[in-house]
């Protein structure tokens, strides 16, 4: 609906006013918790102060719709990817708007970019059913395109030590792979009967938290890939989920608009 909220988890109550930015595609909050950045089809991102709810920036530099969002780990750089195929890397100083470090032309859509747990390197996920690896210091392809996933890769996680990275496809599969050699861990992780949009890692790094189009919610071992548990049965296409940082909660989004949250 273009806005991006704040919730109150104890209530489920809106805090606060909502912030307008047009086809919202998605968002990330500082560690801090004083900004969030949210990214959107009219190809612009938007900084927005937490306690006031009042957008602080604007920035431009892409030639598309913005489709996925990251920030590095120690909150001085932001990545972003559209759908003409490129990724722009900006550091977070307020006061240089935004500096352009980096502008990566790939070619392909971009849906998912996630920063190594060190910040060095940024993994994304495309449209062509690849994943790469950059350099984030000077933009280069340092892996890559890695092949395996047989349809548009949607969500791109890091494992904890930054040693593998772990993928989920259109394909309905989830993937485990090295991160430096860009070599597949096993074979594919099957279960969901639709495509898979969204994968979480738990706060531990032991599991894995899966969103899918079929409605369910399923969880996997980092470490052997096999399936915890039974899945979470919802009635509505799943778009998105994130684990809390207690691990005792998933948070995910369904594409009729609505949020929900269940205690594993």
């Amino acid at each position: 609906d273009g806005t991006v909220r704040i919730w109150n988890i104890e209530n489920g109550e809106q805090e606060g006013t909502s912030m307008e930015h047009r086809d919202v595609m998605g968002f990330v909050v500082t560690k801090d918790g004083k900004r969030i950045l949210s990214c959107g089809r009219d190809m612009v991102l938007r900084v927005w102060d937490v306690e006031t709810h009042q957008s602080i920036a604007e920035w431009a530099g892409h030639a598309g719709s913005i489709h996925c969002i990251a920030m590095s780990p120690d909150d001085q750089l932001v990545a972003s990817g559209d759908s003409k195929g490129m990724i722009v890397i900006r550091g977070m100083n307020l006061r240089e708007d935004g500096r352009i470090k980096h502008v990566i032309e790939i070619g392909r859509r971009s849906n998912s970019i996630c920063f190594s747990p060190d910040g060095t390197k940024l993994a994304s996920g495309h449209r062509d059913a690849m994943i790469r690896v950059f350099d984030v210091e000077n933009g280069d392809l340092i892996l890559g395109p890695i092949e395996g996933h047989e349809a548009s890769v949607q969500s791109v996680v890091w494992s904890l030590d930054g040693s593998r990275l772990f993928t989920a496809s259109l394909d309905r599969s989830i993937r485990f792979w090295d991160s430096e050699t860009g070599q597949a861990i096993g074979g594919p992780l099957t279960g969901h009967d639709f495509f898979t949009r969204s994968i979480s890692l738990s706060p531990d790094g032991t599991q894995l938290a899966s969103a899918s189009i079929d409605g369910t919610v399923r969880f996997w071992a980092t470490d052997s890939g096999d399936p915890i548990g039974e899945p979470l049965q919802w009635r509505e296409h799943l778009q998105a989920i994130t684990f809390s940082p207690c691990s005792e909660f998933v948070a995910f989004g369904e594409h009729g608009g609505k949020i929900s949250i269940w205690r594993v």
